[in-house]
């Protein structure tokens, strides 16, 4: 099995405070059957380009360490310092041709900024040119923080709802840019079966029926159709082992995209490993998800 959706803890802990070792990750692998964890260490979120570049080397050497201290059990998706476009030209160059990383990890948003924003432009044709995987994670948004939203309370967190949201919004930014058609080389993986966006397709193609937008406007987004769209991109399903999320999200992405991934060290690797399990998916098409759509996309590990 490969992990795509796997955290490393540059500070030893996790947001929720639990302690975090290679150790601890490599013991949760070996338990739960998993050969590989592609790992990603977090955004860059520094808005200083010195601090940026220097957070973004230290997190990738760091993270590096780990996969050469355990060959064969981590991979690693690199961080880069999107505020600063140079910065990031730099990083992706250093991360792909020095340290041998797998792709490239990113957030759906910095500060206000989607990924659809023009200024990401010169980033993204630069993964293009270079055929990457892109790893999309969902991050807090100004828009929609705990001191924002009078209905989180101690007992509501933002993954539960603002995650899952921000996932839609930063898919549908690249699509108001037509970063994804324009760039087609990149292979995004999106974070919990796309988040919310599976059951937003349908709603958004309704619109061809509305008179302010109508079926000309969405022929312009997408010319070959919104579901067309989306079955072009890649998603990791931590959080969407539910029979009915993931049978959603089978109905609107072709087999061949779909991945395996935990979301450790938040969740134990044994809650992803279980409910994977008890979908009892046809052999084929568990072994697919389980370990083969990430080999095909992820030279490394080619099978």
């Amino acid at each position: 099995m490969i992990d795509v959706h796997h955290h490393f803890e540059p500070s030893f802990k996790n947001v929720d405070g639990s302690p975090w070792s290679i150790q601890m990750a490599v013991d949760q692998l070996d338990r739960n059957g998993v050969d590989t964890a592609i790992a990603f260490a977090g955004a860059i979120p520094e808005t200083n380009a010195a601090d940026g570049r220097a957070r973004a080397r230290k997190t990738n050497e760091w993270s590096t360490q780990y996969c050469v201290d355990h060959p064969g059990r981590f991979g690693l998706f690199a961080s880069i310092p999107m505020n600063d476009v140079e910065g990031s030209l730099r990083e992706i160059e250093y991360a792909f041709d020095v340290l041998k990383a797998d792709g490239i990890g990113l957030v759906t948003n910095y500060q206000d900024a989607w990924l659809g924003d023009p200024k990401f432009e010169p980033i993204f044709e630069e993964l293009n040119r270079r055929k990457a995987v892109v790893y999309v994670h969902p991050a807090q948004a100004p828009c929609c923080t705990p001191a924002t939203l009078t209905y989180e309370t101690s007992g509501i967190t933002a993954p539960w709802i603002e995650f899952p949201t921000n996932t839609a919004r930063t898919i549908l930014s690249l699509w108001g840019s037509q970063t994804t058609r324009r760039l087609p080389d990149i292979k995004f993986i999106f974070c919990h079966g796309g988040g919310v966006m599976p059951i937003l397709l349908g709603r958004i193609a309704g619109f061809s029926d509305w008179k302010s937008v109508g079926p000309d406007r969405l022929k312009v987004l997408f010319p070959e159709g919104i579901y067309a769209e989306f079955a072009k991109l890649y998603f990791e399903c931590a959080q969407a082992y539910a029979p009915e999320a993931f049978d959603l999200v089978r109905k609107v992405v072709p087999s061949t995209h779909l991945l395996f991934g935990t979301d450790y060290s938040y969740f134990p690797v044994s809650h992803a490993v279980d409910q994977f399990k008890a979908l009892a998916l046809p052999e084929d098409l568990r072994r697919r998800i389980a370990s083969g759509n990430a080999s095909a996309i992820l030279p490394r590990w080619h099978a």
